[in-house]
């Protein structure tokens, strides 16, 4: 009787040792790398957001009156507006960094190193950055999250952080949200006013004065006519945001798969690309 026990007792020891070794669900979930390209991806909307903003402004300016007071406002407004991008950058450079530790974290590493930096990134995420124009998220929003940590899906060092980091990361992800649908909003009315101009200027004014309409003319109308990608992908962005919301709680629980996420981001990466190398062509020198 004793030899069985002592033999189910070393069973069961292998089996603990052998889940022990293998691969954490965070680590399955390609969560760093998913934080990495979520982050990456942000920051580039964010620069893509403010350099066709920067473009749109330009192409007005001619067409307003010519004195200090109107330069003087737009270009303050954009100075602000890259203050402001600056800071939400810094802001998801942290969330970055609080994913690689914790993937680091997952896969084994629990040296003072980590769970110090971790620590510190939590307190960081915790005090989100006032950005002006931007509402401030409720932390009453994301409360409870904590709750969902699944116990035997993490190891206890796992367990601890992300009970510790649920509601902070929630609410930093709830907020990049929100920066988003900031961003569609400001940008919207600059380009709406951008747009009138020019189709004032190039559609309306060549085709009412009778005037030989060639290419320049018809290349005018037509890009006047399609959807404006700026704000598409901007829709595209804020989309994946929310699904990294709910990824988060997935983490949490230890459940789920990070693949379609990777896909979403690595095509809103191309397209962002895409529109780069587009948008040099689509305003006549003429």
């Amino acid at each position: 009787m004793r030899q069985s026990i002592s033999r189910f007792a070393v069973c069961v020891a292998l089996v603990l040792t052998a889940a022990c070794a293998g691969k954490t669900p965070l680590q399955v979930d390609g969560l760093a790398t998913t934080g990495k390209q979520y982050t990456t991806t942000l920051k580039k909307v964010n620069s893509f957001a403010l350099d066709h903003t920067l473009e749109f402004t330009a192409d007005l300016l001619p067409n307003l009156p010519r004195d200090h007071a109107t330069l003087l406002v737009h270009t303050q407004a954009m100075q602000q507006r890259a203050a402001l991008l600056q800071t939400t950058s810094e802001y998801f450079d942290t969330q970055a960094l609080y994913f690689a530790e914790l993937s680091a974290l997952a896969k084994g590493d629990t040296s003072t190193g980590t769970t110090r930096a971790l620590r510190k990134l939590v307190e960081a995420l915790n005090k989100a950055p006032d950005v002006g124009g931007i509402p401030r998220v409720s932390k009453e929003a994301v409360a409870g999250l904590a709750g969902h940590v699944a116990s035997w899906k993490h190891s206890a060092q796992v367990r601890e952080e992300l009970q510790r980091s649920a509601e902070p990361v929630a609410h930093a992800l709830l907020l990049n949200q929100h920066i988003l649908q900031e961003q569609i909003q400001w940008i919207t009315q600059r380009e709406e006013l951008a747009r009138q101009v020019e189709y004032r200027e190039k559609v309306l004014k060549p085709f009412v004065e009778d005037k030989k309409l060639g290419e320049t003319w018809k290349n005018a109308w037509m890009k006047h006519t399609k959807q404006v990608p700026t704000i598409e992908l901007l829709e595209q962005a804020k989309a994946a945001s929310i699904d990294m919301q709910q990824a988060w709680v997935n983490v949490l629980r230890g459940e789920g798969s990070f693949e379609h996420l990777q896909g979403v981001f690595d095509q809103l990466n191309s397209n962002i690309q895409t529109a780069n190398k587009r948008e040099p062509n689509t305003h006549d020198p003429k």
